[in-house]
């Protein structure tokens, strides 16, 4: 978990097939909330 003020890793995420982007580059344009939706393609 990320604190007020830490710095975000330097990740690659991908905004739609094949579309990567830096997660800094995407903070640089505005605030960011990240969510992480895991069971979409499981079978679980």
């Amino acid at each position: 978990m990320l604190a007020p003020g830490d710095l975000i890793p330097d990740a690659t995420v991908f905004t739609a097939p094949r579309a990567p982007v830096s997660l800094r580059e995407l903070a640089a344009e505005r605030p960011l909330l990240l969510v992480f939706y895991l069971f979409d393609f499981s079978s679980t």
